[in-house]
């Protein structure tokens, strides 16, 4: 899919960062309102991921930092800092120790429910928008009723590895097979988000 950029007075972003920060806010609002706690973790994550992503500057170009200190606030550590700060947030929810996991797995799967959405809006593909939001929304839904059953954590696991797949099918079929950053994206965060799942249910066990 190609970039698109749009300008709000001086500041030009592309539809990416637009979707993102969607993502976040909506996701973001939507868990104060079904959960108030698990919002106060997923503001601390978006907290973590911004100031590591931004502040990973210093250390990905540390000679420039120290002769132009300034650069901290315009610059940021790009693609690097980006999978610094993506760690940094699955360390923090792995020591964080929620109550119950399966609510960083909705958390997650809204995240990218609303980022998908926002970024086919965005490059004007309503159609596919209203498709992938309606299943988007019936895994998402589908995983909150099942997640409170006996079985919840492995109905959970399982709809989670589903959806990811769909998400990677989907934009295998509109952009051909790449693996981009969103698609390392996803799968990092279903492997990290489903070996926490396994882990807490070991550890629940015993």
């Amino acid at each position: 899919m190609t970039e698109q950029w749009y300008t709000i007075g001086s500041f030009t972003f592309p539809s990416s960062w637009g979707a993102i920060i969607a993502s976040f806010v909506l996701t973001f609002l939507f868990l104060f309102f079904w959960n108030r706690k698990a919002s106060d973790w997923y503001s601390n994550a978006i907290l973590i991921f911004i100031l590591v992503w931004k502040l990973s500057v210093i250390v990905i170009d540390f000679q420039t930092v120290i002769k132009h200190p300034f650069t901290i606030l315009y610059f940021h550590g790009g693609i690097m800092g980006y999978w610094l700060g993506l760690a940094a947030v699955l360390l923090y929810i792995f020591f964080r120790k929620v109550d119950c996991p399966s609510i960083l797995i909705i958390s997650w799967m809204t995240t990218v429910l609303v980022f998908e959405v926002v970024l086919h809006i965005l490059h004007d593909d309503f159609l596919l928008a209203g498709i992938q939001s309606v299943l988007n929304l019936m895994m998402v839904y589908f995983v909150m009723i099942k997640s409170a059953g006996p079985d919840g954590r492995m109905w959970t696991g399982q709809i989670f590895v589903l959806f990811t797949l769909f998400q990677l099918f989907l934009h295998t079929l509109i952009g051909g097979f790449e693996l981009s950053v969103i698609i390392w994206t996803y799968l990092v965060m279903m492997i990290g988000l489903i070996f926490l799942l396994t882990v807490r249910r070991k550890t629940k066990n015993e």
